[in-house]
Formats: structure tokens, sequence, C-alpha cells
């Protein structure tokens, strides 16, 4: 008995020694594989970490759609910290106080191709206006030509691509104008009230940036086009030459009213 006895007792403490070494191997095992896969995991980590450190972007964001034109502000646009893959030369530092260069959607990041600085005239003056027809049918900053048509059906551009400034009246319209664009539309005044049937009207552009100027050029009165010699080159080389036209559109629309009075149009 006593043999068995000390038998059982080797194996029991043989099986604990083999028990306790594998423990230990696999806690030895363990600890490697966790440092060296802690290892790889905190590279990756630092890897990342430092990616979205250089993806960190601070950037101006539109909080509603902008038009062409319109000056960025806080009520139209916000700045934000986010993750961003643009370049950052690509990013403005500040767009408070300029202008968008395109039609902005709601929530678009706006780079420097999208605003710019606002062109200053010296002699530009904003000017109301309230005998243009269908002024109330176009939103403010919608880039516009002011039009003249008169009754026998000749059509003219008077202003190219204005930004149209609305003011509290849907009818009333306002624009930025120097002091020969002025001059322009007085002259055009001064048209609609002598030529019955004669009209202001705008044109919108569909994209202003691509499209060209208006081709067919107002012709003034001759009292305008001698003022305008002082600001303009144009009217300074060809005098004569606008003076001839002009009285040439007023001899036609004269045989108009005379052929519409005697009743044969």
């Amino acid at each position: 008995m006593w043999r068995m006895r000390r038998s059982v007792r080797k194996k029991l403490f043989v099986c604990g020694l083999c028990i306790v070494g594998q423990l230990v191997l696999f806690l030895v095992g363990q600890t490697v594989v966790y440092r060296v896969a802690a290892g790889k995991y905190e590279a990756v980590l630092a890897e990342k970490e430092a990616k979205l450190a250089m993806a960190g972007r601070t950037v101006y964001i539109t909080k509603r759609e902008v038009k062409t034109g319109e000056l960025l502000t806080e009520e139209n646009t916000e700045k934000r910290y986010l993750l961003s893959e643009q370049n950052p030369q690509a990013l403005p530092l500040e767009v408070f106080g300029m202008k968008a260069c395109a039609d902005l959607e709601e929530g678009v990041i706006i780079n420097t191709s999208l605003c710019c600085m606002p062109e200053v005239i010296a002699s530009e003056r904003m000017c109301v206006f309230d005998y243009i027809r269908f002024a109330e049918c176009f939103s403010e900053y919608d880039v516009v030509d002011v039009r003249l048509r008169y009754a026998n059906g000749e059509n003219y551009c008077v202003l190219k691509k204005k930004q149209l400034q609305k003011e509290d009246k849907e009818s009333l319209c306002a624009f930025y104008l120097t002091e020969s664009e002025q001059l322009l539309m007085s002259a055009a005044r001064y048209d609609v009230e002598c030529y019955d049937g004669a009209e202001l009207y705008l044109v919108a552009f569909r994209e202003a940036r691509l499209q060209e100027d208006a081709v067919s050029e107002y012709l003034p009165s001759v009292q305008v086009v001698a003022q305008l010699q002082n600001w303009c080159d144009e009217y300074k080389g060809n005098y004569q030459g606008w003076c001839r036209k002009r009285l040439e559109l007023e001899q036609r629309l004269a045989e108009y009213y005379k052929l519409r009075l005697a009743g044969l149009i």
C-alpha cells in the first residue's frame, strides 16, 4: 500500500508540474503575442493619427444657397474644423467680405476658385429703378442685362452683366453703376417716355462666367453721346459715327409711328 501511495503522489506531482509548465508557457506566449500585436497596433495607430492630423482643415461651408456675386457673411457661411483631403493651399484663410463666383448649394466647402474679392470702382454708385419691367421675376444677385425694346421691334442692350440688387419692393431693383452707365440709363428712360411702346426689361444669364457679352449696343441720344465723350474712349473716337447711328434710329422710329398713325401697321 505504501508504494502505491507514494506512486500516486509522484504521479500527481508530475501532472501538476506539467500543468504549471503549460500554464507558464501559455502565459509567456500570450505576453509575447500581445506585445507583438500591441507594437504593430501602436505603429498603425500612430500612422492613422498622423494622417488624421494632416487631414484636419479649417474650412468655410455655406449654410444656405448662395447666388453668384452674393457677399459671403456669417449669415450664409460658417467656419468649421473637419477632415478633408483638399489641398490646404486651395482653401482660403478668410471669406467674409468676399463674394461668390458661382452659385453655391448649401453645405459646399468654399475653395479659392469659388470666391473672390469684390471689384470696387471709384465712380460706382448704387442706383435704384422702378420703371424696369418684370424686375420682380428675378432674384437678388442674379447677373442680368438691361435691354431697351422699341415699338418697331428694335432691341438694344443698355447695361451688360450687372448684378441685380433687390430693394424692399419687388418691383424695385438696383445696380452699382459708373458715371457713363448712369448716363445710359438716363437716356434709356428718356426714350421710354418719348417713344410710346418702348420699354426697359431684364434678361438673366444662365452662367455669367461662360457666356459672352451682348452684341447690340444701345444708341443714346445725341446730347448724352456728347456727355459720354468725357468718360468713354469708344465715344471719343467715334462721336460722329454714334450720332449718325442715333439719327438713323430716330428716323426709323419716326417712320414707324407715321405708319401706325396712318393705320398701315
